[in-house]
């Protein structure tokens, strides 16, 4: 049985500032498990790049004091609310917070439980850990676009965080996968089964590729890379770099109007050439969900590819700091 601490060590933004320079490690009382809520002994987070955004500071945002990092990870139950019926102590458990209600970074947790999953046998609560966010995000993109088995997807950097998920849940989809990414990482992709690789150092995805040869696009990058894609004319075309306002209150943002007016018209370019090219453009906003990353999950784990991961512990943040670089890389507890 997990036993509780009173105390635990979390890593603390202390105050906004430039990416990570105020982040610190430092001892806090864990914290106490409200009724919806489960207490989770932390066991892996991701450094994601929304991580860093959020903890410089972000438009509207509360923050809590302490403020915790992160947003999302793996752990194991060790306390249960009493409004909450799907989970019991000892559940290894997969989850995605919101902007507004960050906080994985520290030895213990609490979480609402409709935030989270149980973790599936093929994959070990460490690897669940480093991939919520980028497994969310992708499910969540691919099931927008009603896409029909044998159909074919273009995913842009395939081989990263967010794009191997993608690839993963595309081929339990059932879709024709190309890929754009590094040579690098072409064996891992072999083996999660993409269909044709472009590799982005040498190849102009939008040289390789014809106009409607792909039905979908899946985009990570944004700028010329969206262009590319939507002057391609795929039948949708849904990007994480494409900033739809109207959907931000899916991450418990709520933004200011002249915030929204300003993201409306740095986006407007991408909806005038979609229109020219008879795209439909989705704009991906990832929230919390724990029965969407459930269905994921379960998705992806019928034919799991684990990849290999770098990873810091609490006493190496603490000696070193955290900066830029360590983004992508993998906090375990």
């Amino acid at each position: 049985m997990q036993q509780i601490i009173l105390n635990m060590q979390a890593i603390i933004r202390t105050k906004g500032g430039k990416e990570f320079s105020t982040m610190k490690v430092q001892n806090i009382e864990s914290p106490k498990t409200q009724s919806d809520e489960l207490k989770v002994k932390m066991v892996s987070s991701r450094i994601n790049p929304v991580d860093m955004d959020l903890m410089k500071g972000f438009p509207s945002l509360k923050y809590k004091n302490p403020q915790i990092g992160g947003i999302d990870g793996a752990g194991v139950v060790l306390e249960v609310g009493k409004n909450v019926n799907d989970f019991s102590v000892g559940d290894n458990v997969i989850f995605y917070r919101l902007f507004s209600d960050t906080g994985t970074w520290a030895e213990e947790i609490t979480i609402p439980a409709n935030y989270c999953a149980k973790i599936p046998s093929n994959i070990t609560v460490k690897e669940a850990g480093t991939i919520a966010l980028p497994l969310l995000t992708a499910y969540d993109s691919l099931t927008q676009l009603n896409a029909k088995k044998g159909e074919k997807i273009l995913i842009h950097g395939v081989g990263g965080g967010v794009g191997f998920q993608a690839l993963q849940v595309a081929k339990q989809m059932g879709l024709f996968v190309i890929g754009t990414g590094s040579q690098s990482d072409k064996a891992v992709l072999d083996k999660a089964g993409l269909d044709q690789f472009i590799d982005y150092k040498t190849q102009d995805f939008s040289h390789v590729l014809k106009v409607k040869e792909v039905d979908y696009v899946f985009d990570v990058l944004g700028d010329d890379i969206l262009k590319k894609s939507i002057a391609l004319q795929p039948k949708k075309v849904v990007s994480v770099k494409f900033v739809d306002t109207s959907n931000m209150h899916k991450a418990g943002v709520n933004l200011p109007g002249i915030m929204k007016w300003l993201m409306k018209m740095m986006m407007n370019k991408f909806v005038k050439l979609a229109k020219k090219n008879n795209v439909e453009l989705i704009g991906q906003v990832t929230g919390a969900n724990g029965k969407m990353l459930q269905k994921a999950v379960d998705l992806i784990n019928v034919n799991y590819i684990s990849r290999n991961y770098k990873s810091l512990s609490l006493t190496d943040i603490s000696t070193n700091r955290l900066t830029k670089n360590d983004v992508g890389k993998v906090i375990v507890f």
